[in-house]
């Protein structure tokens, strides 16, 4: 239409001439088709993302049922497989309860190592560990000390928030401190074997934060192997038909990093 208005207006322009006004006039529509065009391609690409997410949440939907029938029961080598598959990545958003310098509480590290319950300080318990005790105390009763180090270990409690009517939290570190060393407190332990006791309390972890993300088929794809190769090594079995992989689907398993 711009051709023939140019021609109808001007008898003697020439076919160059024309030609440039015409380009001139199309060139706008150009790059706005260009635009849509770029438009409808990130469009498309928009799509293909989110149907890849939903078969993504699909995947780990069927992950995490699968793991909740069956990682408690296994081994502990094979969770740490599980999470090597997983790409698992664990990050520590809060402190661990640690003892003095940094380290763990010995009192209960020296119960955890031995496999032994904490007892419960009783009467007839006492009456076989007096015997054992050779030394006074001018402001604490060997009995109390001896039970507030066992209330420290029973309850997890730090040396520091430790009861006052057991005495100060320094006494009772120095006093387990020195029983420790010279073999005191091991005999106490053992004259208190056959007593009621309680177990350690569990070790109060930090909170974490587990971030993974991976297909099923990696976990199952063992398993699989080995149901069908059991289905045809049996008499029974019936023909199985091949699997059919998903138009477009690699045949190895893919993994994504969320």
């Amino acid at each position: 239409m711009t051709a023939k208005q140019v021609a109808l207006e001007n008898d003697d322009i020439s076919e160059e001439e024309v030609e440039k006004r015409v380009s001139e006039v199309v060139a706008p529509l150009q790059q706005e088709l260009a635009k849509l065009q770029k438009d409808r391609a990130d469009i498309a690409s928009w799509q293909e993302e989110s149907d890849a997410a939903g078969e993504r949440i699909t995947q780990l939907i069927n992950l995490v049922e699968m793991a909740n029938r069956r990682l408690l029961n296994m081994p502990l080598e094979k969770q740490r497989e599980l999470m090597v598959l997983l790409e698992a990545e664990v990050t520590i958003i809060g402190d661990p309860p640690q003892g003095r310098k940094g380290q763990p509480c010995a009192l209960a590290a020296w119960f955890s190592e031995r496999d032994l319950e904490v007892p419960v300080m009783t009467d007839e318990g006492w009456s076989r560990v007096a015997p054992l005790v050779d030394w006074k105390s001018r402001n604490l009763a060997p009995r109390t000390v001896l039970a507030g180090i066992l209330y420290k270990v029973r309850t997890d409690t730090p040396w520091k928030n430790i009861p006052s009517l057991f005495g100060s939290p320094a006494t009772l570190q120095t006093y387990w401190t020195r029983w420790r060393k010279s073999g005191f407190w091991e005999q106490v332990m053992e004259a208190l074997a056959h007593e009621r006791s309680t177990p350690l309390p569990a070790p109060q972890l930090p909170q974490i934060k587990l971030r993974c993300l991976i297909e099923p088929e990696v976990l199952l794809e063992s398993e699989c192997r080995s149901s069908e190769s059991a289905a045809r090594d049996s008499p029974a079995a019936h023909p199985r038909r091949p699997r059919r992989s998903l138009p477009g689907r690699s045949p190895t398993p893919r993994c994504w990093r969320s």
